[in-house]
């Protein structure tokens, strides 16, 4: 078999039902068989009985159904998902991402002529649930700033990213000590990276759209709980990365020189109320047509240095609670 789609989910069934529709209609071209691996982590809403006529129907691709006893997490779902995966290449994928006709094939045909790389695509935020400036600044993000060609491991995420399954059954999957949201798909890049030696190539078209719903302050929060939990684990396992992901300005690390100008500035701003009036600034950003923000270079560096300031803000919390 070429190819196991490994798609966790949990609790949402509605949005997976979108996701396995738009695989339903994927093809794999000329490259053989291939699967969809669901992994249902531990759902309550009904994700079990919507699964269970699926597993092992169809025939290509075929369907089959992963269930722990439990929920077990993001990063423990995938492992689970690539180990019970028969395909010689993996595709993560989300569970709010709708593929476009041919995208399948496409991550194969890139896989098959870049021998040893992996293939990191991304997603844009469906229109009909576009109702603020902030999806312009996520949709901009990661791969979408490159054109073909190499990508960095740090682009790496697992809405829509395909690697080797020997390669990455070989450096020991997802790091399972990620236990709340965010960087474990990264990490895994850097050490398919530096200990299987896979580079990655950018997929950049055709590109999903991502069908679920994120306010500001829900994406700022996310931003927050990683740096409590996720980036400081990043940053001791991968100090040398630090500065190339810019998170120097955020985290400490081993290794790390005197703090500059910038680092400074950001520290500060997440421990006064600079952080809750920049916040309501891009919460009322003025916009144009389908929400577009108007400015959008001063409004994407915002947002950078507002996503830095609540990963800031996550440090500083998970410092106090040990």
């Amino acid at each position: 078999m070429i190819l196991s789609v490994v798609v966790p989910s949990m609790n949402k069934v509605d949005l997976l039902r979108q996701t396995l529709a738009a695989l339903k209609l994927q093809d794999a071209g000329a490259h053989g068989s291939w699967e969809v691996v669901v992994v249902n982590d531990g759902s309550t809403d009904g994700t079990a009985d919507f699964l269970q006529p699926l597993d092992g129907t169809g025939s290509n691709p075929l369907f089959r159904v992963v269930s722990p006893p439990h929920n077990v997490g993001r990063a423990k779902a995938r492992n689970l998902g690539a180990r019970a995966a028969a395909g010689k290449f993996i595709l993560f994928m989300d569970d709010d991402i709708v593929a476009p006709e041919g995208l399948v094939s496409a991550h194969l045909d890139l896989l098959v002529a870049k021998q040893g790389s992996g293939t990191i695509g991304y997603a844009v935020t469906d229109p009909s649930v576009v109702d603020a400036p902030h999806f312009s600044y996520i949709d901009s993000r990661g791969v979408a700033k490159l054109s073909d060609g190499p990508a960095p491991g740090r682009f790496f995420v697992t809405q829509n990213a395909a690697v080797d399954r020997d390669a990455f059954l070989s450096i020991g999957g997802f790091d399972e000590d990620f236990s709340s949201y965010g960087f474990e798909d990264m990490e895994v890049a850097f050490r398919l990276e530096d200990l299987a030696g896979v580079g990655f190539q950018a997929l950049i078209n055709p590109v999903p759209h991502h069908v679920h719903h994120h306010t500001l302050d829900e994406y700022l929060d996310k931003k927050v709980e990683c740096g409590r939990h996720s980036l400081p684990h990043l940053a001791r396992l991968h100090p040398q990365r630090i500065v190339e992901m810019k998170l120097h300005h955020v985290v400490d690390y081993e290794g790390q020189d005197s703090l500059g100008l910038l680092s400074r500035f950001i520290r500060l701003c997440a421990s006064t109320p600079f952080s809750a009036l920049l916040r309501n600034v891009l919460g009322h950003w003025p916009t144009g047509v389908s929400s577009q923000p108007y400015w959008p270079a001063l409004h994407h560096r915002l947002m950078d240095l507002m996503v830095l300031v609540c990963f800031r803000k996550g440090v500083m919390e998970g410092d106090r609670s040990e």
